[in-house]
């Protein structure tokens, strides 16, 4: 278990969690021995990764508690009984469009965790649209990375916060801890690279004066300590 996937753990809240791209089932079995959930379902899109995981489970006696389940995203897993699903390690697109393909994650009673590899602003944009509510972000090192685990919940409208550049590269990360200051700052440098890439396009030049702009206005954050 490393940082990312304790982190997701830690944001889960119910009796039965659903790891979507489960791998070698870690999290289902961390998560059914430490008594944080019930049940659980290790599920993946190829076989490979999901005889290791089968193989895991069995190898720690607990293959009465979690289920394997071959399934494309959400596609082959049933709905009856989920109160969490995860999804991490994957980029923010190919989170996007695997909650897109399902219907009955519109729920509110549903717990969502994930936590994006790439394209956060993408996957930060899809939940706002389609009436996701990012209720606590945590940020998580693992080596020289630095991620972001995000709790979600559907509402049926549009969140109470803006969807402006803060909350597309930021989201609800504090700095009132290392890892959410450490997140802060490599959030402040990609924007500001990026920015600066743009500076000599006609059509870009605008915009990356605005990340940079955002850049300046969050580094404070990582500077006052």
């Amino acid at each position: 278990m490393d940082k990312r996937l304790l982190t997701c753990a830690i944001l889960c809240t119910g009796d039965c969690v659903a790891d979507i791209g489960t791998d070698h089932a870690y999290l289902p079995c961390y998560m059914i021995k430490e008594g944080l959930c019930r049940t659980a379902l290790a599920c993946d899109v190829a076989e490979k990764p999901l005889e290791s995981a089968r193989q895991h489970v069995l190898s720690q006696g607990l293959d009465e508690k979690i289920k394997i389940i071959l399934s494309d995203g959400l596609d082959n897993v049933p709905s009856d009984g989920v109160t969490d699903i995860v999804m991490a390690g994957m980029g923010g697109e190919l989170i996007s469009r695997l909650l897109e393909k399902c219907s009955w994650i519109k729920n509110a009673d549903i717990n969502l965790v994930l936590q994006p590899m790439t394209k956060w602003d993408c996957l930060r944009q899809w939940l706002y649209d389609n009436n996701f509510e990012v209720t606590k972000e945590l940020a998580c090192t693992e080596g020289q990375f630095v991620y972001s685990v995000m709790q979600v919940k559907y509402i049926g409208e549009k969140p109470s916060y803006n969807c402006d550049g803060k909350y597309l590269h930021f989201g609800f990360v504090t700095d009132d801890y290392p890892e959410g200051r450490e997140y802060i700052s490599k959030q402040c440098s990609r924007l500001e690279t990026a920015g600066r890439g743009m500076l000599n396009s006609s059509e870009k030049s605008a915009y990356g004066k605005q990340l940079i702009a955002l850049a300046e206005e969050y580094r404070f954050c990582t500077n006052k300590y």
